[in-house]
């Protein structure tokens, strides 16, 4: 049974959308979802997924996300974003935000992310070099669930044959529809996970997860539920999020061919172009709880409504981007929030960036040309991280190169 509407939302404000079951998530989801922005409120409300605020403006959102006194991760201001074991520090605002932050920023920081190249760039060669020569492959189950993937539990000194169980996990408490599926999920995930917290807090090393439960908030050391809501979140966003972009921005690519040549012939222009394809294919949202009653952008809320951010779509709103459904490897670079906003904004982007830079750099030293064995619009799925379900590649083996990493 849907949710009923409340009281203080206006019917005018009412529109069908469910971010996990709506079909137009199942086919050209940025497209579809900006189409649909486009034609509603800046701020509307949906009965799909529990019922809630979904903020459709760029700029508004921009706005809100900057004020976590307003507009709060806190679960005591979003009941239905409460969950044990919990997520952290996405369920917290500053200044216990910024502390938890504080204790990761070292692995995330510039510095610390330059220091992985070496190993991005060696894993992607050897992921590329192993399907070259058969000229084809399924790009998701078989690189972008793997390359940055394994590189996480590298970091993270998780057992590497552990990879496909805790993938499959997180897809299912990222984009299952029914929510006591994904809490179930995040439950088998947490107690995965704890016998790592125990076995590290024991004998710790020089890994991420070790990183993170021997640090302190405030000059205390952290409780048990914050080291569980730390190494929880470190996995469910490194398992996750570059591999659905990733699988996004080659499924792009193999379906416009004149813009991947131009990659070819110009590789210092990957760089700039991979800021251009993260604007057009953001994969991951955010949900925010109204700390009070209160009037803002025209709306009038209630304290604890629930609002859900879509960045996915923001970097194709045209008040924040000039002709945003147009890629252009030459724009300046432009805002799309696809990391987010204020003080939340994504800890992990420095390495993002530099994963799929590093493994568009491999690819293009080896396949002069590719494309997208299928015909039409590939299928996708919704959820709190899109993806697509499959993206198959092939390319002349002729033309390809065998590289060794430089």
């Amino acid at each position: 049974m849907k949710p009923v509407i409340p009281d203080h939302v206006p019917p005018e404000r009412v529109v069908d959308f469910d971010r996990f079951t709506s079909p137009v998530l199942q086919r050209c989801p940025h497209q579809g979802v900006s189409d649909l922005f486009r034609n509603s409120p800046d701020i509307f409300y949906t009965t799909g997924d529990r019922g809630h605020w979904v903020v459709g403006s760029a700029t508004v959102a921009r706005d809100m996300l900057r004020q976590p006194d307003k507009f709060s991760s806190d679960p005591v201001h979003n009941p239905a974003n409460a969950r044990k074991p919990p997520t952290l520090p996405n369920q917290c605002d500053p200044p216990l935000h910024t502390e938890l932050r504080r204790i990761i920023n070292p692995f995330f920081s510039p510095a610390g992310v330059q220091k992985m190249e070496q190993g991005i760039r060696q894993l992607a060669g050897e992921l590329i070099d192993g399907v070259l020569a058969r000229g084809h492959c399924e790009f998701v189950h078989e690189i972008a669930q793997r390359f940055p993937v394994e590189l996480f539990m590298r970091m993270a000194n998780a057992p590497l044959q552990d990879r496909e169980m805790l993938v499959a996990k997180v897809d299912r408490f990222t984009r299952a529809p029914d929510i006591q599926e994904r809490l179930a999920a995040l439950g088998e995930l947490g107690a995965y996970l704890h016998g790592m917290i125990v076995e590290r807090q024991h004998t710790p090393g020089d890994d991420l997860v070790s990183l993170a439960i021997h640090g302190t908030v405030q000059g205390r050391a952290l409780t048990e539920d914050e080291k569980q809501g730390m190494v929880n979140l470190l996995f469910l966003g490194g398992l996750d999020t570059v591999a659905a972009m990733l699988s996004f921005i080659m499924a792009y690519l193999g379906q416009h061919p004149a813009q991947y040549r131009r990659l070819v012939d110009n590789p210092p222009l990957i760089a700039n172009a991979i800021e251009e394809l993260m604007r057009v294919h953001g994969v991951a949202g955010m949900e925010r709880g109204v700390t009070a009653d209160m009037e803002y952008a025209g709306v009038q809320f209630k304290a604890k409504d629930r609002l859900v951010f879509l960045p996915h779509v923001y970097g194709l709103d045209a008040q924040m981007v000039e002709d945003p459904m147009r890629v252009d490897f030459d724009r300046p670079v432009s805002s799309h929030l696809v990391f987010g906003s204020g003080p939340h904004r994504c800890v992990g982007s420095h390495l993002a960036r530099l994963e799929m830079k590093v493994f568009i750099e491999e690819w293009v030293r080896r396949v002069p040309a590719f494309a997208v064995d299928a015909p039409g619009d590939l299928p996708t799925r919704g959820g709190l991280v899109w993806s697509p379900v499959a993206v198959p590649l092939v390319w002349p083996t002729d033309a390809a190169v065998a590289g060794s990493t430089p």
